[in-house]
Protein backbone atom coordinates (compact mmCIF):
# COMPACT_ATOMS: atom_id res chain seq x y z
CA UNK A 1 0.00 0.00 0.00
CA UNK A 2 0.79 3.55 -0.66
CA UNK A 3 2.77 5.48 2.04
CA UNK A 4 3.42 2.57 4.03
CA UNK A 5 6.94 2.37 5.93
CA UNK A 6 9.14 -0.57 4.75
CA UNK A 7 12.84 -1.33 6.44
CA UNK A 8 16.01 -2.11 4.25
CA UNK A 9 19.09 -3.55 5.41
CA UNK A 10 22.75 -3.90 4.33
CA UNK A 11 26.12 -3.90 5.49
CA UNK A 12 29.03 -0.85 4.54
CA UNK A 13 32.58 -2.37 4.68
CA UNK A 14 34.36 -0.78 7.78
CA UNK A 15 36.71 0.91 5.33
CA UNK A 16 33.97 2.48 3.16
CA UNK A 17 31.60 3.65 6.54
CA UNK A 18 33.85 6.99 7.01
CA UNK A 19 32.75 7.94 2.82
CA UNK A 20 28.91 7.16 3.58
CA UNK A 21 28.79 8.99 7.12
CA UNK A 22 31.66 11.88 6.25
CA UNK A 23 33.05 14.76 8.44
CA UNK A 24 30.99 14.73 11.63
CA UNK A 25 28.24 13.17 9.67
CA UNK A 26 27.87 16.12 6.61
CA UNK A 27 27.19 12.87 3.58
CA UNK A 28 24.67 10.84 5.76
CA UNK A 29 22.75 14.24 6.64
CA UNK A 30 23.22 15.09 2.92
CA UNK A 31 21.54 11.49 2.07
CA UNK A 32 18.97 11.52 4.79
CA UNK A 33 17.40 14.96 3.41
CA UNK A 34 17.64 13.80 -0.11
CA UNK A 35 16.18 10.77 0.15
CA UNK A 36 13.54 11.33 3.14
CA UNK A 37 14.77 8.30 4.46
CA UNK A 38 15.52 7.59 8.37
CA UNK A 39 18.82 5.63 7.73
CA UNK A 40 20.68 4.19 11.01
CA UNK A 41 24.03 2.64 10.98
CA UNK A 42 24.89 0.46 13.56
CA UNK A 43 27.91 0.73 16.34
CA UNK A 44 30.80 -1.56 15.06
CA UNK A 45 30.78 -4.76 16.42
CA UNK A 46 33.90 -7.08 17.08
CA UNK A 47 35.23 -9.48 14.52
CA UNK A 48 33.26 -7.80 11.90
CA UNK A 49 33.92 -6.98 8.94
CA UNK A 50 31.20 -4.13 8.42
CA UNK A 51 28.55 -2.25 9.69
CA UNK A 52 24.51 -2.86 9.85
CA UNK A 53 22.77 0.04 8.09
CA UNK A 54 19.05 0.24 8.28
CA UNK A 55 16.89 2.49 6.00
CA UNK A 56 13.60 2.96 7.00
CA UNK A 57 10.57 5.10 4.78
CA UNK A 58 8.66 4.94 1.60
CA UNK A 59 9.88 2.28 -1.02
CA UNK A 60 11.23 5.48 -3.43
CA UNK A 61 12.90 7.38 -0.48
CA UNK A 62 14.66 3.42 0.61
CA UNK A 63 15.39 2.78 -3.32
CA UNK A 64 16.59 6.71 -3.62
CA UNK A 65 18.55 6.43 -0.35
CA UNK A 66 20.92 2.80 -1.41
CA UNK A 67 21.23 5.03 -4.82
CA UNK A 68 22.81 7.71 -2.97
CA UNK A 69 24.79 5.48 -0.72
CA UNK A 70 25.95 3.37 -3.94
CA UNK A 71 26.90 6.44 -6.00
CA UNK A 72 29.17 7.56 -3.14
CA UNK A 73 30.75 3.93 -2.50
CA UNK A 74 31.44 3.77 -6.58
CA UNK A 75 32.77 7.40 -6.44
CA UNK A 76 35.06 6.97 -3.49
CA UNK A 77 36.42 3.59 -4.87
CA UNK A 78 40.40 4.10 -5.08
CA UNK A 79 40.14 7.44 -4.04
CA UNK A 80 39.63 6.96 -0.39
CA UNK A 81 37.03 8.97 1.94
CA UNK A 82 37.69 12.58 1.82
Amino acid sequence: PLGSQTTHELTIPNNLIGCIIGRQGANINEIRQMSGAQIKIANPVEGSSGRQVTITGSAASISLAQYLINARLSSEKGMGCS
